[in-house]
């Protein structure tokens, strides 16, 4: 997603967020103290890649755990998670490696969501900014040698290790959703990854993501 798209997405987030709670009549009555919490699990399926331009292929993965959802006032809602998460990528340095990883990862979510459905039928649209971190707790690393001129052209390596590695990751997401009857939810948001995957490049996290929510 390019940079400009991205600005345009999320200050059309902060306006719509804004123009709602400025046209809130004073006496309103806040019901963030009578609505309960809600709890449920939540499955996922990403496709995910880095964030470099070129020589970059995305991977499927998947991502499973528990969520929770807290009516904070008029129609914004705070929903947490925590998720077991397994995503990779591939990507090509052109005459020197081809490098493919796939991660184990531990997921916390802390999303904030505006829902602008009918509150009498319970459901309706919503739209989402979901800061992240995630720690990484294994990976699978393969790399093969694609330089012709090299004496190890077309070697393949496997390593398990995250000595090199960035195991810390933090970001945002921004997505768009559908709340069926205040139990199911379905959503789609796109992954904004802020920290280095690697100590020697600047590839970040980028992904798309399909949420599915089930509340007890």
């Amino acid at each position: 997603m390019k940079k400009p798209l991205f600005i345009t997405l999320f200050t059309i987030v902060l306006a719509l967020t804004y123009s709602f709670l400025q046209a809130q009549p004073v006496n309103s009555k806040v019901r963030s103290s009578r609505d309960p919490w809600q709890f449920g699990i939540k499955a996922s399926g990403s496709y995910d890649k880095v964030s470099i331009k070129s020589k970059s292929e995305m991977k499927l993965g998947y991502k499973a755990g528990f969520v929770a959802e807290k009516h904070l006032v008029y129609m914004l809602y705070f929903q947490p998670s925590l998720q077991f998460t397994q995503k990779g990528y591939k990507y090509e340095i052109p005459f020197g490696f081809r490098d493919e990883l796939y991660f184990s990862m531990l997921e916390i979510d802390a999303g904030l969501l505006m829902k602008f459905g009918d509150e009498r039928l319970k459901r309706g649209m919503f739209l989402s900014l979901t800061p992240f971190v995630t720690k990484a707790l294994s990976v699978n690393w393969t790399q093969t040698n694609i330089n012709s001129a090299s004496p190890d052209y077309n070697q393949t390596t496997t390593s398990n290790s995250l000595e090199y590695l960035n195991t810390l990751d933090i970001g945002f997401k921004l997505g768009i959703g559908y709340d069926f009857n205040r139990h199911w939810e379905i959503a789609a948001n796109y992954t904004f990854g802020l920290n280095r995957i690697s100590v020697y490049n600047n590839h970040k996290w980028r992904g798309v993501n399909l949420n599915l929510i089930y509340f007890f």
